[in-house]
């Protein structure tokens, strides 16, 4: 069996306690405006350009004036993908089982403070096959697992047995605005959350966008979902919205429709915080 991987390295705390080995895997059932990794999106990877390409390069000018447009790219029997030099290429890599196993074990002196390793996304749980089996080798040599999914696939809880930690983004409490921006109900996530909270632990973090799901009666109405569900077992991390990403949209030839007014005022994570705190829902930094 394969994985496929569109980026990988060590963080620090911010994907699972301690020190991390992080593993974004390719595809994601979700299609957020706002997302820092459009390349991991496409389950069949992304066509991405690099720094220093030459527009020259492609017959079919797929990159005119700066702007690329990735599907000239469909269908083409072009051997760009097979060169380097060219600073074009696709954005994830396969690795098989066996091989990520091994480096993960190469790795484990880097596992300090509680490291281990973590996947992430896109969404992993798109390759859930893969993800379930590797995480079974991995724990069965004592490695600190982490996982960090938007809670979508209805067979998530498979995973608990193997996993450590379970990281959960919730976009948003209400079904059709949620269907709106990201493109899939959240009826699936609320009672998978519901469902992880009764058995294990569960870090959930809920990204603040401006215009979306960032005001007073959006943190009320997140802190009434929440707490229906296990909140002993819950603690609530908010992130707020950036524009890391948006270099990476224009690379994979998508377009960036964020107008960069979501970022939100000071004093709006403050009020969540304190209103889950109201709630009885415990709330952290990392």
């Amino acid at each position: 069996m394969e994985m496929q991987i569109f980026q990988k390295g060590f963080n620090y705390s911010q994907d699972g306690p301690g020190n991390r080995l992080v593993y974004h895997l390719q595809g994601c059932n979700m299609h957020c405006p706002w997302c820092a990794n459009p390349e991991g999106i496409d389950i069949k990877g992304s066509v991405m350009i690099k720094e220093g390409f030459n527009e020259d390069i492609c017959p079919r000018k797929a990159v005119e004036n700066g702007v690329f447009d990735s599907r000239i790219c469909t269908g083409c029997e072009k051997d760009c993908l097979k060169m380097d030099h060219l600073c074009v290429g696709l954005s994830c890599t396969s690795y098989f089982l066996e091989e990520l196993t091994d480096e993960v074990m190469r790795s484990k002196a880097m596992f300090f403070d509680g490291g281990g390793v973590t996947f992430t996304g896109g969404e992993p749980t798109l390759q859930l096959p893969s993800l379930i089996k590797v995480c079974k080798a991995l724990k069965e040599k004592d490695i600190n697992i982490a996982i960090e999914t938007n809670c979508s696939h209805p067979e998530l809880t498979s995973l608990l047995p193997y996993i450590d930690d379970l990281m959960a983004d919730f976009k948003h409490y209400d079904d059709e605005k949620h269907r709106h921006v990201t493109g899939i109900s959240n009826a699936i996530i609320k009672k998978n959350l519901k469902k992880c909270s009764d058995i294990c632990p569960v870090h959930i973090r809920i990204p603040l966008v401006g215009g979306f799901n960032s005001s007073e009666d959006d943190a009320k109405n997140f802190a009434k979902t929440i707490s229906g569900f296990t909140t002993d077992n819950i603690t609530v991390e908010f992130l707020t919205f950036h524009e890391y990403g948006k270099t990476k949209w224009s690379q994979c030839g998508k377009a960036y429709t964020m107008t960069g007014n979501e970022y939100i005022k000071s004093d709006t994570k403050k009020y969540f915080i304190d209103t889950f705190k109201k709630y009885g829902i415990k709330t952290v930094n990392t």
